[in-house]
């Protein structure tokens, strides 16, 4: 592990002019957006009065870059989340379907992997993390201290973090500020706080939870900490190139809509629930980017937009509106199918990005993990990043060196795995009960276990409603892509060459 990690540390810079440069990179991740969640794609779907106005969102898609073929790496957060930090796909970590405990060992040392934040630090880069860690090593230690972290995003690559160790969905609800436990009063105390207290008493699921928290949480509170938070960072720091990854809170449950956030109402102000997270989710997206422009250094900045999975579809208010999170792709959160992980991914850099483009270049979201190296001018180590492209050539429009060979996508349900290869895709499923395949995942590699049950072109055929699986045509293609989602699963080859 030491020899790995070094030689992500002191990776020698490439001298690119893109490197040289070192604009700063704001990577702003939402929690459960789909495409059918924004309003320019709400109105490009023909709609002529969208269920929410997302007009922050929508202006980032018109001054940059918008992804057609994008994805997340896993359908649910927390197996993402891994990802989007390590340029892997999860299945290369020691729990592949994700690290849903914040004391659990989050594989990232363990597995011997680098982080985009590590990455970005070795390239000069001031590094600053905001939100929902949401994948483990919170604690390092099993005996926790609730009020003061060892681990978390400082210990992998980050300067500064304001942090919810789990989002606002888990224990424990508190923020933490560079390790220590950020009060929200100052009378608070840690304590078990009840179901009602986190707004789960109300929500879709999971109604009696509640746990350790801050005797005063408030989930209506944590979007405007946080945008305030990063609002702040950015006025402080805007000096020297720095490198945000921001992951909103917003719109996972529980709803807790503030009643208003930078002057804009929110509660209330839509359909539903749901839609009020979706609205002060762009309003956070619009603060921060009103910081950079106030300090001066939007123009030198690569702002990204993307999610971690896709969108939530329970909000029955919402659907009496005719809300549509996953902009009639079929699934949604914890699917398989392509509402599950095709997801907003919107790239802005003035002069650099074209305004107003469009590619339709097949990409996962951990691709950012590539980027920030070569903005960093650090090397990308195969052996340490084997999943990620660099998209620097796709946003300027120049020959793109290396690809992804294969696209790879999971879901726990069933569980089920996915693999691209051009427009074809195949849907595989445990065509057996395996209880413990969260902890034994090599069970799931075993002949005749993974059974392939849907076959799609996504290119004639993008909302999945004519499976070919039983075609006897494509018997040799299912053949093909079902061998080679086994090897690359069971030789762990980088899913990115020429």
């Amino acid at each position: 592990m030491i020899n790995k990690l070094i030689a992500a540390v002191l990776l020698v810079a490439t001298g690119s002019t893109w490197a040289a440069e070192k604009p700063n990179i704001v990577l702003l991740m939402a929690d459960d957006i789909g495409q059918g969640d924004l309003s320019f794609y709400q109105r490009e779907r023909g709609v002529a009065k969208p269920t929410v106005e997302t007009p922050n969102i929508d202006r980032l898609i018109t001054e940059g870059m918008r992804f057609t073929d994008a994805h997340s790496p896993a359908s649910l957060c927390a197996p993402t989340r891994f990802s989007m930090l390590t340029g892997n796909y999860s299945y290369r970590n020691r729990s592949p379907f994700g690290v849903w405990k914040p004391e659990a060992d989050s594989g990232i040392d363990s597995g011997e992997w680098t982080t985009s934040a590590r990455i970005a630090k070795a390239g000069g880069y001031q590094t600053a993390f905001f939100g929902k860690w949401g994948l483990g090593s919170s604690w390092l230690t099993k005996k926790i201290d609730w009020e003061k972290q060892d681990g978390g995003a400082l210990h992998f690559g980050f300067d500064y973090a304001c942090e919810l160790p789990e989002g606002v969905q888990n224990i424990p609800f508190a923020f933490y500020e560079n390790q220590i436990w950020m009060k929200a009063a100052p009378d608070s105390v840690m304590q078990e706080i009840d179901a009602d207290q986190t707004h789960y008493s109300t929500s879709k699921k999971h109604l009696d939870r509640g746990g350790m928290g801050d005797s005063n949480w408030d989930p209506a509170q944590a979007g405007p900490i946080l945008a305030e938070k990063g609002m702040d960072y950015i006025s402080k720091h805007w000096k020297k190139p720095f490198f945000i990854y921001y992951c909103s809170q917003a719109v996972h449950i529980p709803h807790a809509p503030p009643a208003e956030l930078d002057g804009v109402k929110i509660k209330g102000t839509t359909p539903g629930k749901h839609g009020d997270m979706i609205k002060e989710l762009d309003v956070q997206v619009g603060m921060l980017v009103r910081a950079l422009k106030e300090a001066g250094v939007y123009n030198n900045t690569l702002f990204i937009f993307t999610s971690d999975n896709g969108g939530l579809s329970w909000d029955q208010d919402m659907k009496k509106a005719g809300h549509d999170t996953s902009n009639k792709l079929n699934g949604s959160k914890g699917s398989i199918m392509e509402g599950g992980h095709r997801v907003p991914f919107v790239a802005v850099w003035p002069g650099k990005i074209k305004p107003g483009s469009v590619s339709h270049e097949p990409i996962i979201t951990h691709d950012t993990v590539a980027t920030i190296a070569s903005l960093a001018g650090q090397p990308i180590d195969r052996t340490l990043v084997m999943d990620s492209m660099n998209l620097l050539p796709v946003f300027q429009g120049l020959e793109i060196q290396e690809r992804h060979t294969n696209l790879m996508h999971q879901s726990a349900g069933g569980p089920s795995w996915a693999i691209r290869d051009g427009e074809w895709k195949l849907v595989m499923k445990a065509s057996q009960k395996i209880k413990d395949f969260k902890f034994k995942p090599e069970k799931l590699l075993e002949p005749g276990v993974m059974e392939p049950i849907g076959l799609y072109n996504l290119k004639t055929d993008l909302y999945e409603k004519n499976n070919l699986i039983k075609n006897p045509e494509y018997k040799q293609r299912v053949d093909s892509m079902l061998n080679r989602c086994l090897e690359l699963r069971r030789t762990k080859v980088p899913t990115i060459g020429k």
